[in-house]
């Protein structure tokens, strides 16, 4: 990278080993990238390592904490819900919208959409969302994304497009400055897309029964961090390989999977972040550390996926990988 005056903005709230920091990390790199007062070309993100750990830093936005909150929650507010309507459906009277849904209407939406002009984005989304290649056996839904971890969706609107739609609605300014300046405090109480490792919470592990409790008893959610992170799936298309979709990021060891994620120090834009998600160097087992450093990536941390029940799913604790 040239050299730059810029000394950037360290983002106090983004924990690097936190999945859904990193995700956020991702997410607010697309989104302040298209900003009048942010040009594509400019914006980049690094990461720093502090006593607190990994934390990223953003440069070519300016240096006014207000200024980029501002930037970012214009963006996450004005952005079209028309992808996040795609699962909509009428069925026995009953609204639903479902994730995924049957892979023939998929393929539909897929014609569609790509049909004119379509906004990069949201290819980039319909990419990310799975494949109607190898449709699932039992009810004939297209393959999705690994990162669907809430349920598939149900008459009470449930699915995981419906919860980026409302969360979404809950964007501020200040929110926003909640989530990438400031310790998260988890106040939010609203829907969550489930990437954050607290809230992987067993049943048998809690003081109270969660079906009998108020919301106040279990953890609160970071609304902006799951907006932004949802942002950052246009890096992490799925792909079918064999007769299985595969999601940029993911690993499957043996019968378990397990989410992969770079921290990388130079300051790079969203293409050459694009890439850098994507290196098959990050799923070799050992790590080729010197490959890696050699590519400016420093570290390199996993988290398992866990599934508490039938319904839902979670990261856990994420680690380094060696």
């Amino acid at each position: 990278m040239p050299r730059s005056n810029d000394p950037g903005l360290l983002l106090h709230g983004l924990d690097g080993s936190n999945p859904l920091g990193f995700l956020a990390a991702v997410g607010a790199l697309l989104i302040l990238g298209n900003q009048r007062d942010c040009s594509g070309d400019m914006a980049r993100m690094g990461s720093k390592a502090t006593t607190g750990g990994w934390l990223p830093v953003l440069m070519g936005c300016g240096n006014n904490e207000d200024d980029v909150c501002a930037a970012a929650a214009r963006a996450l507010t004005g952005a079209p819900d028309t992808i996040l309507d795609i699962g909509n459906h009428t069925q026995n009277n009953k609204d639903f919208n479902k994730f995924p849904f049957h892979a023939d209407d998929f393929a539909a939406v897929l014609d569609d959409w790509t049909d004119g002009s379509p906004e990069r984005r949201d290819v980039d989304l319909l990419a990310a969302f799975g494949t109607e290649i190898y449709p699932d056996q039992r009810n004939g839904d297209f393959q999705c994304t690994a990162f669907k971890m809430v349920r598939s969706g149900d008459s009470s609107r449930q699915g995981m497009l419906h919860y980026a739609k409302k969360i979404r609605q809950r964007v501020t300014d200040h929110a926003v400055k909640r989530t990438l300046f400031e310790r998260w405090d988890y106040g939010d109480e609203d829907y969550s897309l489930r990437w954050d490792p607290i809230e992987n919470q067993p049943y048998a592990l809690r003081w109270r029964d969660p079906s009998k409790s108020k919301t106040a008893d279990g953890p609160g959610t970071m609304v902006v961090a799951n907006c932004l992170a949802f942002e950052a799936l246009r890096l992490m298309p799925c792909m079918p390989i064999g007769t299985k979709a595969h999601t940029t990021g993911f690993q499957e060891v043996g019968h378990r999977r397990r989410f992969v994620w770079p921290i990388w120090t130079p300051c790079v834009n969203a293409e050459t972040l694009r890439s850098l998600l994507s290196l098959r160097d990050l799923h070799q087992i050992p790590l080729n550390r010197f490959m890696l450093h050699a590519r400016g990536v420093r570290e390199v941390y996993g988290a398992w996926v866990v599934r508490p029940n039938q319904y839902y799913s979670n990261f856990a604790s994420a680690e380094p990988i060696s």
